[in-house]
């Protein structure tokens, strides 16, 4: 029954291992047993859709498309994340130690709504 269930995980720690490419799109999550990451890279033109779709969620705290920034952030519900983004870059950082299982999937489908905002936009 343990492997069964050891299996199970491996298997969907690598189904989120997995990138989605599409054109100048790249998009991958490594979601690990300490921590969460997304990365995406895309064309620099879709920096404002993404940066706003973000600054809607994130706010006060703000990304500037068109800028290189690091920003490590408490949100409003106490959740800690790491943004980095440059202009066709981002990366999104939750480490899971520092942040409830809510948190966690608060982040996670901010970074599911990221994906779609880019994939909505890409040509």
């Amino acid at each position: 029954m343990k492997i069964k269930s050891l299996l199970i995980s491996q298997i969907a720690i690598l189904a989120l291992l997995i990138s989605c490419n599409n054109g100048d799109v790249n998009i991958a999550v490594k979601d690990d047993d300490d921590y969460y990451r997304f990365r995406a890279h895309f064309d620099e033109d879709l920096s404002p859709y993404v940066s706003e779709f973000l600054n809607d969620r994130i706010s006060p705290t703000r990304i500037d498309p068109e800028r290189d920034s690091k920003i490590i952030t408490v949100l409003k519900d106490q959740t800690k994340l790491t943004i980095e983004s440059s202009p066709g870059e981002l990366m999104v950082y939750l480490d899971k130690e520092e942040n409830s299982r809510d948190a966690y999937h608060r982040v996670k489908n901010l970074c599911d709504g990221v994906k779609d905002v880019i994939l909505a936009h890409s040509k």
